[in-house]
């Protein structure tokens, strides 16, 4: 339990008034097992109060942690370093086998703890304030200024942290961050408008496109998209009715169904089948296919292995096929059976063919450099791993699959300046290195497409459990199995099609499954 003190303190900047939070009593292992009236020197006492220790450790190791990822910062207000940071942020997430994204908050947070908030990040050390606690405070002050991360690292170091309890801690920690808050001007909400896309958290093909903006501007849409949806279902019904055409009936289901369409469907249909207004602006045709990458035998409808969208996402088996029913070109791609990777299409030249880049899409649909997760589809190039010489081509790196890979724009210019070097392996693989002098190397394999090996195992157990059954066939034709049973007693035979008593039924459905044609 805490007892929470306030007392003023005779500030007039706007400040908090301090909260000194107390325990009403320490907390050490001795009280912890009184209070949970164990039974001293007991396993039970023992075992509590290891973990408390071991918590306190880690707390003291993650401000080790800490004291050795602040350096790595770089102030993000100067735009001259910036390729100094990226590549500190790149080797960080390869030594923590992280994304860069993630490494560049871990690298930020670990800053604010040592220069702007010194008095919690001692208490972290010494095992005081628990990992959980540091982490959390670090990311409910992330949006403050440095001035008032500092002013809120003199209240929160002042509680007794090693006492007190996670809720207190919680609760005191979400006053104080709100305090600051309402000093904060007030977002202006023009400045909030964006459309974004974001997953279900769940591979079931659903994804989500979120609008936010001005309360007005979006309770506006509302209405007109729901009032558009009205009048077309209005139409559509009377179409109905009438034996005439039906308005939006773009793909045909309304004239086969004989219903109109619901509301939230035509919601849907209006915001996604309409064209889009650019005054006149030109919008560039898309520089590149969408790939869905689907198993042929998910194609076949013989499995469900889910395919994959843009090599990224995937989609369920049954919407894929009915993405590939749509379309009038289906493209073959190769893999190699036991491992999935891609098979290469050779080329000569400095420009890649568009087949070449397909490829290239279906092997990196990330940035190639570790850690990165940005998408190639569009803001990427392709990169020559060894440098093609333009003056000498004979001398310089090829434009073959081998020596291609796509790079985000930004990691590209970081290659440019040879902050990054890849370096192919003969098997295929890359090692990197970040950083001159090097910082970091690493080696990364090859992508490949990860329902191969599954499928090309999947067929290859079932036709050697079919061999195996027409075995055992034979041996019943010959008599082979007959002459076992008497020499060895009762076995798992098959008779004239019949299930022999030692044999199991579901495995005698098995047989009786795959006994006429091999399973594919």
């Amino acid at each position: 339990m805490a007892v929470t003190e306030q007392r003023p303190v005779g500030r007039s900047d706007g400040a908090p008034p301090f909260i000194q939070v107390r325990a009403r009593s320490p907390l050490t292992p001795t009280s912890l097992i009184t209070r949970g009236k164990l039974k001293a020197g007991s396993a039970d006492a023992s075992a509590v109060a290891g973990m408390m220790e071991t918590e306190r450790e880690e707390s003291r190791r993650h401000a080790r942690h800490l004291l050795d990822l602040a350096p790595f910062w770089i102030d993000h207000e100067n735009p001259d370093i910036a390729d100094d940071r990226e590549e500190r942020s790149l080797a960080i997430a390869i030594a923590l086998r992280t994304t860069t994204a993630l490494a560049s908050f871990r690298i930020r947070d670990a800053h604010i703890a040592l220069a702007e908030m010194p008095r919690t990040f001692e208490r972290l050390a010494s095992g005081e304030m628990p990992k959980e606690w540091h982490q959390r405070m670090l990311k409910a002050v992330r949006e403050f200024t440095p001035s008032q991360r500092s002013l809120a690292d003199e209240y929160i170091a002042a509680w007794e942290l090693a006492s007190i309890p996670a809720d207190r801690f919680h609760d005191e920690l979400r006053q104080l961050v709100s305090w600051f808050e309402r000093e904060e001007p007030r977002h202006c909400p023009e400045h909030s408008r964006d459309v974004t896309v974001e997953s279900s958290g769940r591979d079931d093909g659903i994804a989500c496109l979120r609008v936010t903006g001005p309360i007005p501007e979006i309770l506006s849409l509302a209405r007109r998209l729901d009032a558009s949806a009205k009048a077309v279902q209005a139409a559509q019904r009377h179409a109905l009715e009438q034996d005439a055409p039906i308005p939006f009936d773009l793909d045909g289901d309304l004239a086969r169904d004989g219903g109109a369409m619901t509301l939230a469907a035509l919601r849907y249909a209006i915001i996604h089948r309409t064209l889009l207004d650019t005054a006149g602006v030109e919008v560039p045709a898309p520089r590149h296919r969408i790939n869905i990458v689907i198993p042929v035998l998910t194609m076949m409808g013989l499995d469900d292995t889910p395919a994959t969208y843009d090599g990224m996402t995937p989609l369920p088996a049954a919407m894929a096929r009915k993405l590939a029913e749509a379309e009038p070109v289906w493209h073959r791609v190769f893999t190699e059976p036991i491992t999935g990777g891609f098979l290469p299409l050779p080329a000569q030249r400095y420009r890649p063919t568009p087949e070449m880049v397909e490829h290239l899409r279906l092997t990196t649909p990330r940035c190639a450099v570790p850690g990165c997760t940005k998408s190639t589809t569009d803001d990427a190039e392709n990169d020559h791993i060894e440098e093609f010489d333009h003056a000498h081509p004979e001398r310089g790196g090829p434009t073959s699959i081998d020596n291609l890979h796509r790079l985000h724009w930004g990691h590209h210019d970081l290659k440019t300046a040879r902050r990054v070097d890849p370096e192919r392996e003969p098997d295929g693989s890359t090692t990197w290195t970040v950083g001159s002098p090097s910082l970091v190397r690493t080696r990364v394999s090859p992508r490949p497409d990860l329902a191969t090996p599954r499928l090309a195992t999947a067929m290859m157990e079932s036709w050697e459990h079919y061999q195996w059954l027409c075995l055992m066939e034979e041996m019943d034709r010959n008599g082979e199995n007959a002459r076992i049973h008497q020499e060895w007693g009762p076995v798992d035979t098959v008779v004239e099609g019949k299930l022999d008593p030692g044999e199991d039924p579901d495995e005698a459905a098995e047989r009786e499954r795959w006994s006429q044609d091999p399973p594919f």
